[in-house]
């Protein structure tokens, strides 16, 4: 299958983020309606016309902000990362080379109901596709 940039990450749009979970302060999961994310670098986060920073006070607040909020729009490009838009915010993933080792992101689409297949899944890593900016 030939990689399509956004082409996974689009299929988010209609979807409203419903759990947002820190695993031992070292990544962090997204859980939408149809489809997991797991983040192994801190986002930048805007809401209520604010961004914030994984270092800010309220960073975690201002995620927790977003639970519930619907996908309007997605992007990923080189030089920018994957930007997920809600209609109350933002999540931007574009870390700095010392913020990921490897992996910046895995999105699981679960599977449809029924199917025997299992659900398309994506991750980006440093120095690839959207991330060639961070070799």
């Amino acid at each position: 299958m030939t990689y399509v940039p956004n082409a996974l990450l689009s299929r988010l749009v209609g979807d409203r983020l419903v759990a947002v979970t820190f695993v031992l302060d070292d990544y962090l999961q997204l859980q939408f309606d149809a489809a997991d994310m797991n983040v192994d670098a801190w986002p930048r986060v805007t809401h209520a016309d604010r961004t914030w920073t994984a270092v800010d006070l309220g960073y975690a607040d201002s995620l927790r902000h977003l639970c519930g909020a619907t996908v309007t729009s997605t992007s990923e490009r080189a030089g920018d990362g994957l930007r997920i838009t809600f209609d109350t915010g933002e999540i931007h993933i574009d870390p700095t080379r010392d913020e990921v080792h490897v992996e910046v992101a895995v999105l699981t689409l679960r599977p449809e109901p029924g199917s025997r297949h299992p659900g398309e899944w994506m991750c980006w890593r440093v120095g690839e596709d959207s991330f060639e900016h961070l070799r």
